[in-house]
Order: structure tokens, then C-alpha cells, then sequence
């Protein structure tokens, strides 16, 4: 485990002298609105394959939110522990789904500040804003049997909220005692049955209320209704993104979900490697603490992550970032992005304990080795891929020292 640990921390160290000899992270921020000369390659049929990509990953979510709509109606109608049981591996169908998803942060997806966004990622899921109190408080007063469900916290709604309404299975409520659903006995007049029962009928609300968010986000980028997939691919003036560089600058904003997300939220934080964690390891802070598929997440992450990176066909086939690396001349780069990848992937399998709070406690190594391939791949984007491709670091992550 030592030695895993060392050759990723050379590895990370490499990688960041090369990129500076690059040019260094003021070249990596700067930009201009034409982008690089990529000669005879077709931008456009990039874009074009970057949105369909995205509309396949949509789709696959919304095979999957049809089941979980369909075993979580069934749940409630039959009551019995088999099929909560299969309700359960539904919601594990669809978060695996939706993780894959979450590198397609452009578009429709996007807040509405963003070109082409109608904030339709985080009724889905919200993560990392989630409230169980605020969960247990609209249990208390059935608000899922309500219209206000619709338009209700994020924090309380979308796939988040149902792990937490499918899998934990007791009765305590995490409000503190002082609320009046506590002091007035509200909530312990309830019982556990009756918590138990309205669990389900809020979880089969949200599986509902996904299922017709999944329907909007389909529609959005299918060629045949919103067609945002012809949208992304025309970019220039008098479109939603009025240069290609725009464009390209809006996916590779979402490509760095993998930074702040995957690297610093997903594991840096419950690693204590980032702030927020005063006592390494904080367990409490894994992104699914009751359904215990952490590390499921982060693998299906880093598929979203190849789709964009190599191409959304089987084996990496298509087009992806690499091609517009290769037709600009830095085909070394993309391969080393990939190889990369290859390397975070594997550190990550290697985590043999059943749960990512397991390997947290026991191999701490290894969770830092993982950490540090990460930090390759991040240090690699916030300089050589930004600089080479001529496009803008994320706000968001401007601050965040690799």
C-alpha cells in the first residue's frame, strides 16, 4: 500500500512540473472567443456528439426512473419487506444511472444562469444539499401527498431524499428536540409502523415526481421535441451559444465535476484531506450514508467522465475531448488523460472493503492513493487541457489549490 501511495504522489508531481513548463496556471485561465486551430477536425460534429451522448445517458436514466417509479408504487400497495426490498435495488439502478449523468452538466441540466439552462439537475438530485430534518418534517405533515412537493426544497425531494426514505430503517427523527414536532409529541405519537408507512409513500411521491423530471430532460435534447442536441451542435451567433468556444466551455465546466465534486466532496472531505473533516476519517460526510454506495458513485462518475473524454460508444469508440486534443496537435496529452483515468479507475477497484467508510477506516492508503490519481487528472485539466484548448477555468474552482 506504501508504494501505491508514493508512485501516485510522484505521479502527481510530475504531471504538475510538466504543466507548468507548459505555461502555468495564468495561461490555463486565459481565453479568447475563437478558440485553437484545429484544422480540417469538425468541431461541430464534436458538439453534436457531446449532446447525443448526453441525450443516451438521459435515456438510460429514464429506463431506470420508470422502474423505481413502478417497484415504488408497488411498495406501498403491497407493504411487505420483499418489496421494499425491490424498491431498493431500483433506487440503485437509477442513482447508478443518474451518477453516470452527472458529468452532463450543460444544457437543460444547467442552472438557468448558463446558456441553454433550465435548472432541471437538482430536483433530481440535489446532492450535496440534502435536509433529513426537513425530510422528517414534511413526513410529519404528509407534504408528499401534497401539490407542494413539486416546488418544495431541493434538499427534500429527488433521488437523495428517497435513499434516505428507503433505506434507513428507524424511527427517530434528526431534528433537534427543541422542535415542536419533538416537544409537542407530534412525531413519537406517530409510532414506527406509521413512520414506516409514510416513508414508502414518500419515496414512491419522489420516484413519481423523477420519473416526469427524467421525461422533461429527454425531451429537452431529443432531435425530436427540444432537440438541444441541434442546439449545442449549431453553436455560433444568434444560437444559445453564440461561438463554439461557448460551447466547448460549457461542457468543460461540467467535465469538472470530477474536481470539486468527485476529488474534493466525494472523497478529499470524508478523507479529511479538504476542509470540513476536523477528525480524519468523517465517515458521516460519504455522499450515501444509508444506502452505502459511495464507491459505486465514483465508478460510475469516472464512466461519465471516459463518455466525455474518449467517446460515449462502447470501448471509448466516438468522439470525444481526445479527438480535438489529437486534431490540435497534443495527442501525447490526451493520451496521458486517459491513461490517467485508467490509473484512478484502478486505484479505485482496488478498495476491497465492501463499503467507501470501511475503506476509510481500514486502508487509508489506499483511499489517499485514489486521492492523489484524482489530483493528477484535475492538475492535468486546470493547465495543460485548458491552456491547449484555449478555454476557461471553471469559477467555481479557480480557488482550489493543485
Amino acid at each position: 500500500m506504501l508504494a501505491r501511495h508514493t508512485l501516485s504522489s510522484l505521479l502527481v508531481t510530475a504531471l504538475v512540473l510538466a504543466a507548468c513548463k507548459r505555461g502555468g496556471a495564468e495561461d490555463a485561465t486565459s481565453s479568447s472567443s475563437g478558440g485553437v486551430d484545429a484544422g480540417g477536425f469538425d468541431k461541430s460534429a464534436l458538439l453534436r456528439a457531446f449532446g447525443q451522448c448526453a441525450l443516451d445517458t438521459y435515456r438510460d436514466f429514464e429506463t431506470s426512473a420508470v422502474e423505481l417509479d413502478a417497484s415504488a408504487a408497488r411498495a406501498v400497495t403491497e407493504g411487505t419487506p420483499a418489496a421494499s426490498d425491490a424498491a431498493r435495488e431500483s433506487w440503485k439502478k437509477s442513482i447508478d444511472a443518474w451518477q453516470r449523468a452527472e458529468l452532463f452538466g450543460f444544457g437543460p441540466a444547467a442552472l438557468t444562469t448558463s446558456p441553454g439552462g433550465r435548472d432541471l439537475r437538482d430536483p433530481i438530485y440535489a446532492w450535496p444539499l440534502l435536509n433529513r430534518c426537513v425530510i422528517d418534517q414534511q413526513l410529519l405533515d404528509k407534504v408528499y401527498d401534497k401539490p407542494e412537493l413539486a416546488t418544495a426544497l431541493v434538499n427534500s425531494r429527488g433521488l437523495g431524499a428517497a435513499e434516505y426514505l428507503l433505506f434507513y430503517e428507524g424511527s427517530d427523527n434528526a431534528c433537534p428536540a427543541t422542535a415542536t414536532m419533538n416537544s409537542s409529541g407530534e412525531w413519537a405519537a406517530l409510532g414506527a409502523v406509521e413512520i414506516a408507512t409514510r416513508k414508502r409513500a414518500y419515496a414512491r411521491a419522489i420516484a413519481a415526481d423523477t420519473l416526469a423530471r427524467s421525461h422533461e430532460l429527454v425531451a429537452a435534447w431529443d432531435p425530436a421535441r427540444g432537440n438541444f442536441v441541434a442546439k449545442l451542435a449549431s453553436a455560433g451567433p444568434g444560437s444559445v451559444f453564440v461561438s463554439q468556444q461557448m460551447a466547448f466551455n460549457a461542457v468543460s465546466n461540467a467535465f469538472f465535476y470530477i474536481d470539486d465534486f468527485v476529488k474534493n466532496m466525494k472523497l478529499g472531505k470524508p478523507a479529511g484531506f479538504n476542509p470540513g473533516c476536523a477528525a480524519p476519517p468523517c465517515v458521516a460526510d460519504v455522499e450515501s450514508p444509508w444506502a452505502h454506495r459511495s464507491k459505486e458513485h465514483l465508478k460510475n462518475n469516472l464512466v461519465g467522465f471516459d463518455r466525455l473524454l474518449r467517446g460515449c460508444q462502447a470501448d471509448g469508440e466516438g468522439l470525444g475531448w481526445d479527438d480535438l486534443l489529437t486534431a490540435v496537435g497534443d495527442a501525447a496529452l490526451a493520451k496521458k488523460l486517459t491513461a490517467a483515468l485508467g490509473v484512478s479507475r484502478g486505484l479505485l477497484d482496488a478498495l476491497k472493503e465492501p463499503t467507501l467508510e470501511a475503506d476509510l477506516v481500514t486502508d487509508a492508503a489506499g483511499v489517499k492513493a485514489l486521492y492523489d490519481s484524482l489530483r493528477v487528472i484535475v492538475v492535468l485539466l486546470k493547465t495543460e487541457f485548458i491552456s491547449v484548448l484555449d478555454l476557461e477555468l471553471p469559477k467555481r474552482v479557480e480557488g482550489d489549490n493543485d
